[in-house]
């Protein structure tokens, strides 16, 4: 089963990346992992509140693999772009063509 967060056809975006970039937009987010099920990825702060999270959970009846598709790269990507979308994150990311000036 594949996420539609993901496109198989493209490389899994940079983690690091991905962080840096939401930093250097002001935007908080995390990663945290469990050795033994998964990972927790947010975006927010304890302080002011999770505005999103998720979770990445390896199965033991899938003898701990991680799950096809879904990365945190992604999750965040997407989430962001969502939440923030007149951050810089978003306008530096955004698929949508620019507004010709003079127009709304």
């Amino acid at each position: 089963m594949t996420s539609p967060l993901v496109n198989p056809a493209k490389p899994m975006p940079d983690l690091e990346h991905i962080l840096r970039q939401l930093h250097d937009s002001r935007i908080n987010a995390g990663v945290q992992m469990f050795y033994d099920a998964g990972m927790r990825i947010w975006i927010g702060d304890e302080i002011n509140g999770i505005q999103a999270e998720t979770a990445i959970n390896r199965t033991r009846a899938a003898h701990l693999k991680w799950p096809e598709g879904l990365s945190a790269a992604s999750w965040l990507h997407e989430v962001a772009l969502r939440l923030f979308p007149d951050s810089p994150y978003a306008k530096e990311h955004s698929t949508k063509a620019p507004k010709k000036p003079g127009k709304d």
